[in-house]
């Protein structure tokens, strides 16, 4: 009888022990980190955007194989994103010269250069893949996500342009820059914009 208790006890013994041990190899690995390395500098570039602008914009993109039903049905390939992105508008200040402005004693005239898309994002992490088709004998065509983002970053841009950020850029600008030289101490400023279209 002591034998039987004996060895039920080291079979349950041999069981947390293969339990807990198991247990510790699923952990997450502690990582280990290599010696500091110097950085290097590739290029210094100096900043000169002027920033007045900035819509943030929701575009549902489509995209799918273009087929007929029967291969469409066997091969195709269809997706639906939600793509959520920001365009940037300003200026490019390092156009500016001498030519751009005057001014007399507590007076001056700004010209501002042609506002311009400074910059089109794609917010990689909020934008998601609603939906998507694949034929009964396809796994699905491996670029199709990456064309519909793309095709996202352009339907978002083209949508800013629509929604006449450029205009909004002139307004924003003259505004700022009206405040900006009037807490410098002038009475009379002059804000001259140019009008501009999307390329």
């Amino acid at each position: 009888m002591k034998k039987y208790i004996i060895i039920s006890l080291l079979i349950i013994v041999g069981f947390f022990a293969i339990f807990f041990a198991w247990r510790s190899f699923q952990k997450n690995p502690d990582f280990r980190y290599g010696p500091d390395r110097a950085a290097v500098i590739k290029q210094i570039e100096t900043l000169t955007r002027f920033e007045t602008a900035s819509f943030r914009i929701d575009k549902i993109i489509e995209i799918s194989t273009d087929y007929d039903r029967l291969r469409d049905f066997l091969f195709g390939d269809k997706i639906i994103l939600i793509a959520h992105g920001k365009v940037i508008a300003g200026f490019d200040l390092s156009t500016l010269d001498s030519s751009n402005y005057s001014g007399k004693g507590d007076s001056i005239i700004i010209k501002l250069p042609a506002p311009q898309i400074l910059e089109t994002i794609l917010d990689n992490n909020a934008t998601s893949v609603f939906d998507r088709e694949r034929g009964l004998f396809t796994k699905g065509e491996l670029d199709l996500e990456a064309t519909a983002r793309q095709k996202a970053e352009s339907e978002i841009r083209q949508a800013a342009c629509d929604g006449n950020i450029l205009e909004e850029a002139n307004e924003n600008a003259k505004k700022q820059l009206s405040l900006l030289f009037e807490a410098a101490g002038f009475k009379e400023i002059t804000i001259i914009t140019t009008p501009a279209t999307c390329n």
